[in-house]
Protein backbone atom coordinates (compact mmCIF):
# COMPACT_ATOMS: atom_id res chain seq x y z
CA UNK A 1 0.00 0.00 0.00
CA UNK A 2 0.96 3.56 -0.84
CA UNK A 3 2.56 5.59 2.36
CA UNK A 4 -0.11 7.06 4.18
CA UNK A 5 -3.31 6.07 1.89
CA UNK A 6 -5.50 4.80 4.48
CA UNK A 7 -4.87 7.69 6.85
CA UNK A 8 -5.59 9.81 3.70
CA UNK A 9 -8.48 7.68 2.94
CA UNK A 10 -9.79 8.23 6.35
CA UNK A 11 -9.50 11.79 6.67
CA UNK A 12 -10.67 12.07 3.04
CA UNK A 13 -14.10 10.15 4.03
CA UNK A 14 -14.48 12.02 7.30
CA UNK A 15 -14.12 15.01 5.74
CA UNK A 16 -16.87 14.59 2.98
CA UNK A 17 -19.11 12.79 5.36
CA UNK A 18 -19.15 15.56 7.49
CA UNK A 19 -19.45 18.17 4.52
CA UNK A 20 -22.21 16.83 2.51
CA UNK A 21 -24.20 14.80 5.00
CA UNK A 22 -27.12 16.96 3.86
CA UNK A 23 -26.58 17.00 0.34
CA UNK A 24 -26.51 13.51 -0.20
CA UNK A 25 -29.26 10.23 0.63
CA UNK A 26 -27.72 8.60 3.17
CA UNK A 27 -26.89 5.44 0.81
CA UNK A 28 -25.22 7.83 -1.74
CA UNK A 29 -23.52 9.08 0.37
CA UNK A 30 -21.88 6.13 2.01
CA UNK A 31 -21.12 4.24 -1.83
CA UNK A 32 -19.50 7.59 -3.05
CA UNK A 33 -16.85 7.28 0.33
CA UNK A 34 -16.89 3.71 -0.41
CA UNK A 35 -15.95 4.75 -4.02
CA UNK A 36 -13.46 7.21 -3.55
CA UNK A 37 -12.11 7.70 -0.22
CA UNK A 38 -11.59 3.79 0.82
CA UNK A 39 -7.69 3.16 0.99
CA UNK A 40 -7.79 1.04 -2.54
CA UNK A 41 -9.01 4.34 -4.35
CA UNK A 42 -6.83 7.03 -2.55
CA UNK A 43 -3.95 4.59 -3.21
CA UNK A 44 -4.95 4.05 -7.09
CA UNK A 45 -5.39 7.97 -7.26
CA UNK A 46 -1.85 8.23 -5.89
CA UNK A 47 -0.05 6.34 -8.46
CA UNK A 48 -2.12 8.62 -11.06
CA UNK A 49 0.92 10.95 -12.85
CA UNK A 50 -1.69 13.89 -13.35
CA UNK A 51 -1.76 14.86 -10.15
CA UNK A 52 -0.26 15.45 -6.30
CA UNK A 53 -1.00 15.39 -3.38
CA UNK A 54 0.41 17.60 -0.39
CA UNK A 55 -0.28 15.58 3.29
CA UNK A 56 -0.16 17.39 7.02
CA UNK A 57 1.33 15.09 9.24
CA UNK A 58 1.96 16.54 12.87
CA UNK A 59 2.98 14.47 15.53
CA UNK A 60 3.28 11.41 13.33
CA UNK A 61 -0.23 11.45 12.16
CA UNK A 62 -1.81 12.59 8.84
CA UNK A 63 -4.20 15.97 10.10
CA UNK A 64 -4.42 17.37 6.62
CA UNK A 65 -4.21 16.43 2.83
CA UNK A 66 -5.16 18.12 -0.43
CA UNK A 67 -4.98 16.86 -3.90
CA UNK A 68 -4.10 18.79 -7.44
CA UNK A 69 -4.64 17.50 -10.52
CA UNK A 70 -6.30 17.43 -13.97
CA UNK A 71 -9.60 19.98 -14.03
CA UNK A 72 -12.78 17.83 -13.86
CA UNK A 73 -15.55 20.05 -13.58
CA UNK A 74 -17.17 21.42 -16.99
CA UNK A 75 -16.51 24.88 -16.22
CA UNK A 76 -12.38 24.43 -16.03
CA UNK A 77 -12.33 21.80 -18.21
CA UNK A 78 -11.59 24.07 -21.27
CA UNK A 79 -8.62 25.85 -19.31
CA UNK A 80 -4.98 23.75 -20.65
CA UNK A 81 -3.24 25.95 -18.20
CA UNK A 82 -5.54 25.11 -15.11
CA UNK A 83 -5.31 22.41 -12.24
CA UNK A 84 -8.29 21.32 -10.09
CA UNK A 85 -7.87 21.50 -6.25
CA UNK A 86 -9.83 18.62 -4.49
CA UNK A 87 -9.95 16.14 -1.62
CA UNK A 88 -8.80 19.59 1.07
CA UNK A 89 -9.36 18.39 4.65
CA UNK A 90 -8.27 18.77 8.01
CA UNK A 91 -8.95 17.09 11.71
CA UNK A 92 -10.93 18.79 13.43
CA UNK A 93 -8.00 20.21 15.50
CA UNK A 94 -6.34 21.80 12.70
CA UNK A 95 -9.20 23.51 10.54
CA UNK A 96 -7.96 26.96 12.54
CA UNK A 97 -4.20 28.09 13.42
CA UNK A 98 -3.21 29.10 9.61
CA UNK A 99 -3.16 25.22 8.48
CA UNK A 100 -5.54 25.66 6.32
CA UNK A 101 -3.65 28.73 4.77
CA UNK A 102 -0.43 27.12 4.97
CA UNK A 103 -1.74 24.08 2.77
CA UNK A 104 -3.26 26.32 0.32
CA UNK A 105 -0.26 28.45 -0.11
CA UNK A 106 2.16 25.51 -0.99
CA UNK A 107 -0.60 24.03 -3.06
CA UNK A 108 -0.94 27.54 -5.06
CA UNK A 109 2.73 27.72 -5.51
CA UNK A 110 3.62 24.06 -6.30
CA UNK A 111 1.13 24.39 -8.79
CA UNK A 112 2.86 27.97 -10.30
CA UNK A 113 6.16 26.09 -10.62
CA UNK A 114 4.55 23.45 -12.54
CA UNK A 115 3.55 25.80 -15.23
CA UNK A 116 -0.17 26.44 -13.79
CA UNK A 117 -1.42 29.20 -14.23
CA UNK A 118 -5.09 29.46 -12.58
CA UNK A 119 -6.37 26.87 -9.46
CA UNK A 120 -10.65 25.56 -9.89
CA UNK A 121 -12.63 23.90 -7.39
CA UNK A 122 -15.73 23.29 -5.67
CA UNK A 123 -17.01 23.65 -2.86
CA UNK A 124 -20.49 22.81 -1.42
CA UNK A 125 -22.67 25.76 -1.53
CA UNK A 126 -23.89 24.84 2.19
CA UNK A 127 -19.83 24.74 2.98
CA UNK A 128 -19.76 28.77 3.76
CA UNK A 129 -16.44 28.40 6.13
CA UNK A 130 -14.69 26.93 3.53
CA UNK A 131 -16.23 29.40 0.72
CA UNK A 132 -15.66 32.36 3.30
CA UNK A 133 -11.92 30.66 3.08
CA UNK A 134 -11.35 30.96 -0.50
CA UNK A 135 -12.46 34.11 -0.86
CA UNK A 136 -9.79 35.52 1.31
CA UNK A 137 -7.47 33.65 -0.28
CA UNK A 138 -8.65 35.75 -3.67
CA UNK A 139 -10.89 32.94 -5.37
CA UNK A 140 -13.62 34.50 -7.51
CA UNK A 141 -16.70 32.68 -8.37
CA UNK A 142 -17.02 31.37 -11.80
CA UNK A 143 -21.12 29.72 -11.78
CA UNK A 144 -22.20 27.00 -10.04
CA UNK A 145 -22.17 22.83 -10.50
CA UNK A 146 -24.38 19.82 -9.21
CA UNK A 147 -22.11 16.85 -8.23
CA UNK A 148 -24.77 14.44 -9.13
CA UNK A 149 -24.72 11.00 -8.29
CA UNK A 150 -27.19 8.50 -8.27
CA UNK A 151 -30.03 9.67 -5.91
CA UNK A 152 -28.21 12.65 -5.02
CA UNK A 153 -27.70 16.22 -6.87
CA UNK A 154 -25.71 18.38 -4.18
CA UNK A 155 -25.02 21.54 -5.64
CA UNK A 156 -21.67 23.89 -5.36
CA UNK A 157 -20.04 26.78 -6.15
CA UNK A 158 -17.23 26.69 -9.07
CA UNK A 159 -14.32 29.12 -7.50
CA UNK A 160 -10.95 29.74 -9.94
CA UNK A 161 -7.63 31.92 -8.57
CA UNK A 162 -5.40 33.15 -11.18
CA UNK A 163 -1.88 32.30 -9.87
CA UNK A 164 1.11 34.19 -9.94
CA UNK A 165 4.84 33.61 -10.21
CA UNK A 166 5.90 30.79 -7.36
CA UNK A 167 7.36 32.73 -4.39
CA UNK A 168 10.58 31.27 -2.57
CA UNK A 169 9.40 28.28 -0.24
CA UNK A 170 10.66 30.52 2.64
CA UNK A 171 8.15 32.68 2.13
CA UNK A 172 5.83 30.60 3.76
CA UNK A 173 5.66 28.42 6.92
CA UNK A 174 3.70 25.74 8.44
CA UNK A 175 2.17 26.16 11.99
CA UNK A 176 3.87 24.87 14.94
CA UNK A 177 7.11 24.58 13.17
CA UNK A 178 10.33 25.87 13.03
CA UNK A 179 13.19 26.71 11.07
Amino acid sequence: MAPDAGAIAALCSAGFARVHENGFVPEDLALFCELHYSAAAIEADLEKSDRFYLVLVHQGKVVGCLRMGSPTLALSKPDLTGIELARFYLDGAHRSGGWGSAMLKMAEEESSKRGFRHIWLHVYIPNTRAQEFYYRHGYTKMGEEQLVFRQSSPTGLVLRKQLVEAAPASAYSVPGTTE
